[in-house]
Order: C-alpha cells, then structure tokens, then sequence
C-alpha cells in the first residue's frame, strides 16, 4: 500500500515510522526539507513537493499545524479526485465539517483523524486516533490505521464527531484534571507539606476515578441520578470546606472553585437530594438559571 504523509514534525515523524514498520510505502513532504532526511533514512521516499507527493499515492495523511494550512497546501496539489485524506491536527468540529465539505467537493473521502496520544506513543497500545468521516473509508484503511493507535474507533459519520470527542476528553477532561492536579500539588507545598507524600496515594484516586467515570457514562445513559451514596449536597459542602482551606493557604483555587460553583447550582437548582453526576443536567444553561 501507498502512502503520502504532508507534514514530519513531531506526530508526522512518528506517524511515518510506524507506517514504514508496518511494510507500507511511505512516500513524505514537508516545508523544511532536512525534516525529512531521518525519515529518508529509515526507507521512506522523499517528494520535491507537497503536489508531488500527494499525486504519488491514493492515501494521504496530513500531520500539518491545523485545517487552514491543510486546506491551503492541498488546493496547490492538483485533482484529488479519487484519493483519500486523512487529517490529524487538532481543530474544531466546525473546521473538520468545512474541510470536509471541501475535499469531497474536489472528489475525494475524507476522514478525520484526532489523536489522542503523544509521538512516542504512536504504534504501540497506548494510543488512540478517533477517526470520523466517511465511514467507507475507514472500513477499508482499519488495517493500515490500526496499527498506528491500537485502541483507534471510528466514532461517526459527521466529521467533527471525532473533534468533538478530542475537545470533551483530551481538552475538557484530561487537560483539566491536569491542571487541578497542579493545584493539588500547589496547595500541598503551599501548606509544607512534602509533594512526594501525594505518590503513594496516586493510585487510589485514579483507580476510583475510573471506576466513578464508568458509573457516570452508565448513569447518563439512563438519567437515573438516584444514589445511596454521597448525594450533591454532601458533595458540595465537602467542596467548599476543600476551597476555603486551599485561599486560606494563599491559593488562587480556580479549578476548585469553578468546581464549587457548578456543585452549588446544581444544589440550588433542586438536584442536591441526588448523585454527583445530576449535576450535567446544569451545565449548558445560562449561569443565572437555577430553576429546574
């Protein structure tokens, strides 16, 4: 099989590495031309130009900076008719429904690529691409795709359902919790406490992280917030006597705050008799809203 990868930074590279263990043809572009030359190398054919290139093979996997610059580099490639685009950089579902539009206007299938994974795990189980799109594509590329992200899913038809799901877990979630995690550490060292005593516990939350998101997915699904458990209220005086020792100690608390507000309005709008996960019933109305 051949393919054409536009763009050997970081995710390119890695992208194209793991094509080439795989016995696929790889043909690469990229701007600066030395970016290449590891890839050369490793056995993959060099194009002059991003035309070049996407005219040498009938798939082409885009790990440029974002849709803009794919849309612009591909308008310069010739006819596309035929050919399938894979794009990877991270955007909007919005962009990916415009960029899509536009290829397939240009006779190709397009489907878009989110990845949820660093380079260096790109090829290996712990890595995921959500791919969306034209679903007849993916059927037919699951097995050159598969073994660039194990765990990769197709995850709909509209071409930014993969966007959307980047957006709720990479951006939302993982890039949250992240940064709440900075704050835990800040708040530790800002009461002198050794950050290293948080290590030993690490498993515990997130092994029960897991096993509260699994019950959420589930809990959402059937929109039975009932609990015999610790309802919302508990939850949000919990919260707040969690806030109020973090600005004690001289802490913006942001993350825990935001928090807190959320837990108080879903109090306030009558869900605090029920489970934590009752609260996505609040979360996309107005912030003066509390009336349920």
């Amino acid at each position: 099989m051949n393919v054409s990868l536009l763009g050997t930074g970081l995710m390119g590279s890695a992208l194209a590495h793991a094509l080439l263990r795989n016995g696929v043809r790889v043909t690469v572009w990229n701007r600066t031309p030395a970016k290449c030359e590891p890839l050369a190398d490793a056995g993959a054919a060099v194009a002059e130009s991003a035309r070049s290139a996407v005219q040498a093979s009938p798939i082409v996997v885009i790990s440029l900076l974002d849709y803009d610059v794919a849309r612009s580099v591909l308008a310069e490639c010739g006819p596309l008719t035929g050919k399938t685009i894979v794009n990877t950089p991270t955007e909007s579902p919005d962009e990916a429904t415009s960029l899509a539009a536009w290829i397939e206007s240009e006779g190709a299938r397009y489907l878009d690529g989110a990845i949820a994974a660093y380079p260096q795990d790109i090829g290996t189980e712990a890595s995921a691409v959500n791919y969306s799109g034209s679903e007849q594509a993916w059927e037919e590329l699951r097995d050159l795709l598969l073994p660039l992200a194990a765990q990769s899913r197709f995850v709909g038809t509209r071409p930014g359902a993969a966007n959307v799901i980047d957006a709720a877990m990479a951006g939302a979630f993982f890039n949250v919790a992240l940064g709440a995690f900075h704050e835990a550490a800040a708040y530790v060292r800002a009461e002198g406490v050794a950050v290293s005593e948080m290590r030993h516990i690490l498993h515990l939350w997130t092994g029960k992280l897991l096993e509260l998101l699994q019950e959420a997915v589930d809990t959402f699904e059937t929109g039975d917030y009932t609990t015999d458990q610790a309802t919302l209220d508990v939850y949000a005086a919990a919260t707040k006597s969690w806030q109020q020792s973090m600005l004690r100690a001289g802490q913006r608390a942001a993350l825990m705050t935001a928090n807190l507000e959320n837990l108080e309005r879903a109090c306030a709008a009558g869900y605090g008799h029920l489970g934590v996960f009752a609260q996505i019933e609040i979360l996309s109305t107005p912030s003066d809203t509390t009336d349920r």
